[in-house]
Order: C-alpha cells, then structure tokens, then sequence
C-alpha cells in the first residue's frame, strides 16, 4: 500500500511539469549586476512580464534560472517545473516585403533584361559577334537609351554571351532570370 502512494506521488511532479510547460512559456533573460529575470507568458491570456528570480508569476514562484541548460525553474503547490528558454527567432528587423511590390519590381526588372537581351541580338547580328558588353548596348546613342536599376541591380555584372541567359540580383536579395 505504501509503494501505491509513493508512485503517485512520483506522477504529481511530471503531471504538474506538462501543464506548466504548455501553459507558460519562457522566451527570454536578462541578467544584471542587480539580479536576474526571465520573462514569461502565460500562452492563453498573453499575459506577459520580466520577472526577477526569486519572485512570482500566474501563481508561480521562480525559483531559478540554470544558464547553462538555458532552463527556467517554476515552484507551484509544492511541484517543481523546469521550462527550456525558446528557441531564439532572430529576424533583421525589416518588415517582411509585399509580394505585389515585388512582383512589380520582378516585372520591371525583366522588362529591362528582354531590353538587353534584345539589343545583344543586334548587336551580334551587327558586328557578327557573340559577345557584347554593358556599355556597348546602353547610352544616349545605343541601342538601349537607359536602363533603370528597379532595387539597386547592376547590370554590369551581367556578362553577354549569345544565348547565355541573363541574371541579376537586387539589393533586397530578388534574383530574376531572362532566357533569351
């Protein structure tokens, strides 16, 4: 009889361990000179707060935080909790584009590349070549009068060779391909 209570009591904890866990989650740290505090969110409310070591949260007691497993210890009703520290989601800061602007910038930018490709193919029908440069098809005087980067492109890197496809990548990281 004894055994049966002192298995239960061993299922309490790990019970306790898997509603905490789903309940609350734990995303980031900071440790001061001053103490160290974690900041946790209730997942159904959203309630979120940075809460020092030693103090309370939705009813739980921090106990501590180990730097080393990047684990947060949580003490509710006499049951321990330990809650890893999510994985980080790092982004540049930049807001995500808007896929019909860039649409347009990919449109536009392979309205210029038909413009070269098509000045190339005269160009070696012309001087019965198959290479040209940049600088051999755009100007006042050529073939193509400007061409106007979309996304900061440069179009000098693009290297004319008859039936060669022709590729460039914008600042914004947008590659677009033309097959002649």
């Amino acid at each position: 009889m004894r055994l049966r209570h002192l298995v239960v009591l061993l299922l309490l904890p790990t019970a306790g361990a898997r509603a905490a866990d789903s309940a609350i989650e734990f995303s980031a740290v900071l440790v001061l000179p001053a103490g160290t505090s974690v900041r946790l969110a209730l997942k159904s409310t959203g309630n979120a707060a940075w809460i020092p070591v030693g103090q309370g949260f939705e009813g739980y007691t921090i106990s501590a935080y180990d730097a080393r497993t990047e684990t947060v210890v949580l003490t509710k009703d006499g049951a321990t909790t330990r809650i890893r520290l999510n994985t980080a989601k790092v982004r540049d800061g930049k807001p995500a584009p808007d896929p019909a602007v860039v649409e347009q910038q990919r449109k536009a930018i392979l309205n210029n590349l038909r413009q070269l490709a098509a000045a190339a193919d005269q160009y070696y029908l012309e001087h019965g070549t198959n290479h040209v440069t940049l600088e051999e098809l755009v100007g006042p005087s050529k073939y193509v009068k400007a061409i106007n980067p979309v996304d900061s492109e440069d179009y000098r890197q693009i290297v004319f060779t008859q039936g060669t496809e022709l590729r460039v990548t914008t600042a914004s990281g947008l590659s677009v391909n033309y097959a002649p």
